[in-house]
């Protein structure tokens, strides 16, 4: 059975695969070396300001300066590119098909699931404080989500399949094709994506989706180590690891394109 927690009178995490007592913690610090690693990111960039330039004064005056990059040609050109080169990669297309593609589906991909993620959390709470439910509201939302989860996750496992071909195969990414940052990305995705859709089998094969409305795990899954180790690792390599990773790049290129004004540079196709 699970591990229920009671806060101010509401029972929470009834439904959970997994004790409380590990998700939380693990979660509370994967947040924190988030915005840790964020913080140190930004005080880099402010000090990277090449010299004769006025420097922000730290993290906080670098992330003003971005802003402000952004947006000081007004808010519809700031939108335009926020949507056409942040979201959709314009240069990359216009430079690569095949690396845009690999980037699309590993950035909608990762963030699709990250977003499903953050929904799924917020259900957890905002059943029994919002709507006074007992377990049905998040069993409910949890296999709405299964669907999108499945397609998120699947465009990540393309994006990661074409990624590896690229580095071993394409002579336009020689510089990339060996270094230890990629692979560990690549790998770390790879384990994500892996150990996910084996702990839905799992799952599924006992019966959870119709036990999730009683929360009646049978006890030979409750806190079974497929499933802990996929929610652990992906905290911790997704979450916590992000800003000090490779994987940053997907918030940092569209970011670099987006302070430079867009993508309208003329390349070759």
């Amino acid at each position: 059975m699970t591990e229920e927690l009671t806060i101010f009178g509401k029972t929470v995490f009834d439904t959970l695969f997994i004790d409380w007592k590990i998700m939380v913690p693990v979660a509370i610090f994967s947040v924190i070396m988030f915005f840790v690693g964020l913080y140190l990111q930004l005080d880099k960039w402010g000090r990277g300001i090449p010299e004769g330039a006025t420097k922000p004064l730290g993290a906080w005056g670098t992330l003003k300066l971005i802003i402000h990059r952004i947006f000081e040609r007004g808010i519809g050109p700031a939108i335009e590119i926020i949507i056409l080169d942040g979201l959709f990669q314009r240069r990359t297309w216009r430079r690569r098909k095949t690396e845009w593609l690999m980037h699309i589906l590993i950035f909608w991909g990762y963030f699709g699931l990250f977003i499903l993620t953050v929904t799924a959390a917020a259900a957890e709470f905002y059943g029994p404080f919002i709507k006074n439910t007992d377990y049905a509201f998040f069993a409910n939302v949890w296999k709405d989500l299964e669907l999108p989860n499945n397609i998120f996750a699947y465009m990540l496992t393309a994006g990661i399949i074409i990624a590896v071909i690229r580095r071993i195969a394409f002579a336009d990414v020689p510089p990339a094709r060996f270094t230890s940052v990629d692979w560990i990305a690549i790998i770390g995705l790879g384990i994500v994506v892996v150990s996910g859709f084996y702990a839905q089998d799992v799952r599924a094969g006992l019966g959870i989706q119709e036990r999730m409305p009683n929360g009646e795990y049978a006890d030979a899954f409750f806190n079974n180590a497929v499933d802990v180790f996929h929610e652990v690792f992906t905290l911790l390599f997704c979450v916590a690891y992000l800003p000090f990773s490779k994987l940053f790049h997907m918030l940092v290129s569209p970011l670099i394109i987006m302070i430079n004004k867009g993508g309208y540079v003329a390349v070759n196709p």
